[in-house]
């Protein structure tokens, strides 16, 4: 099922690109830097969890809401988790430090911005539901299967996750922060799935972070800032290749405590929406 699954997330985006009407739009949706783009490259992710559910049914006889959940606690927890995490997100988002709006490039206008949310979020919940369905759904119950130990069945599916996202970061130290906080979002979602016995709360979670991090701060030019509010001027991606010794540095340990509490502060968050 790994190798399966892999070889079909491999191909989606391809997939998803030979139904673009034109080259215009296959460039924009490979470079996801303009709205379109941006957007594009999240509902992608339709084509991998579609091809997941086919091979969840071919591979184990099983069925979409085996690895989601009863579809009304699905939806219950999502909606407590996601405006209850959403609410602290916009609470520590208005707090100092501000935005100095003399530092940005580009405001974009807020009406077209503001359109453009329920769209987003549509998009994000392809993407967050294709992955939480995978790791906390699938591997998550798999693990479990195999072992009653959290090593085994919340710790070992949460490193997997954490590591792939090492590619998200620019150079071996940034990459190095990304695979600790995603390992540290997939532990938080795979405790609230444990508690809840369904994916809404993860999904919840994880939808409302991505949405924070895509909606309102982003750099021109870099890839998924086509939906930010306000747009930073353009800075090469390779100023901050650093080396990985930096994670070990006073500004890697500041920038990784920030990270881990900004999970932290989001896992409580859940869990008081939760009232678990």
């Amino acid at each position: 099922m790994l190798v399966a699954f892999e070889i079909v997330f491999m191909l989606s985006p391809s997939v998803f690109a030979g139904f673009l009407m034109s080259e215009a739009a296959v460039d924009a949706f490979y470079e996801g830097v303009t709205t379109f783009g941006t957007l594009a490259q999240f509902f992608s992710f339709g084509v991998a969890g579609a091809g997941f559910v086919v091979l969840l049914r071919l591979i184990h006889g099983r069925g979409f809401w085996s690895v989601i959940g009863p579809v009304e606690a699905v939806k219950r927890d999502l909606i407590l988790v996601g405006w209850g995490v959403g609410v602290w997100l916009m609470i520590l988002a208005i707090l100092p430090p501000w935005v100095d709006t003399a530092d940005l490039a580009e405001v974009r206008n807020i009406g077209v911005w503001a359109a453009l949310i329920p769209v987003t979020l549509a998009a994000l919940l392809i993407q967050v539901g294709t992955e939480e369905m995978f790791f906390r759904g699938y591997l998550q119950q798999q693990f479990a299967c195999i072992s009653n130990s959290r090593w085994t069945w919340m710790v070992l599916p949460s490193a997997i996750f954490g590591a792939l996202h090492y590619w998200n970061g620019n150079g071996a130290a940034d990459g190095a922060l990304w695979a600790v906080w995603a390992m540290a979002l997939g532990l938080a979602c795979a405790d609230l799935t444990a508690r809840t016995g369904n994916l809404g709360s993860a999904i919840g979670l994880h939808l409302a972070n991505n949405a924070f991090a895509l909606l309102i701060v982003g750099i021109q030019g870099w890839p998924s800032s086509g939906v930010a509010l306000f747009l930073y001027p353009y800075e090469d991606p390779d100023l901050y290749s650093y080396p990985l010794e930096t994670v070990f540095t006073f500004w890697g340990l500041v920038q990784l405590l920030t990270m881990l509490t900004s999970v932290a502060i989001m896992w409580l968050a859940a869990r008081i929406a939760l009232q678990r």
